[in-house]
């Protein structure tokens, strides 16, 4: 008898252990990555399932400027606004989590973005080049 309660008490134990794996596993799934260092880098822009960030970006012609998707969701980058896609740079392939997308914007001008994916349900965002 008190060796199938010990037995018992190892099972529950192992079941207790894997749920809290699993849910920690499904918690990491769900969200932002967290594998991703905590600074931004100049000039670039994160990608999240709240849009990006930073929302305008303002630099100097001639400059590269590099998304990264922070999310575990796909998101792309296209030139324009839901709706009206411009087409003055990009767009970028999918990017799946901490895939990258680099352009140059020689111009100077005011360029909008949002993510054709997610249409007008994700923040857009702009860059501003002087």
């Amino acid at each position: 008898m008190k060796r199938a309660k010990r037995f018992s008490k190892l099972i529950r134990r192992r079941l207790v252990l894997f749920l809290l794996g699993a849910l920690a596993l499904a918690q990491w799934r769900c969200g932002e990555n967290p594998l991703q260092p905590a600074m931004r880098g100049p000039n670039e822009v994160w990608i999240s399932s709240s849009g990006f960030d930073p929302a305008t970006l303002t630099l100097a012609a001639g400059t590269t400027v590099t998304w990264t998707n922070k999310d575990n969701v796909t998101h792309d980058v296209t030139s324009g606004r839901p709706g009206n896609v411009e087409n003055l740079f990009g767009p970028s392939p999918n990017l799946r989590a901490n895939e990258i997308f680099s352009e140059a914007f020689n111009a100077r001008g005011t360029f909008n973005y949002f993510c054709v994916i997610h249409g007008s349900g994700h923040a857009g965002g702009r860059i501003v080049v002087q």
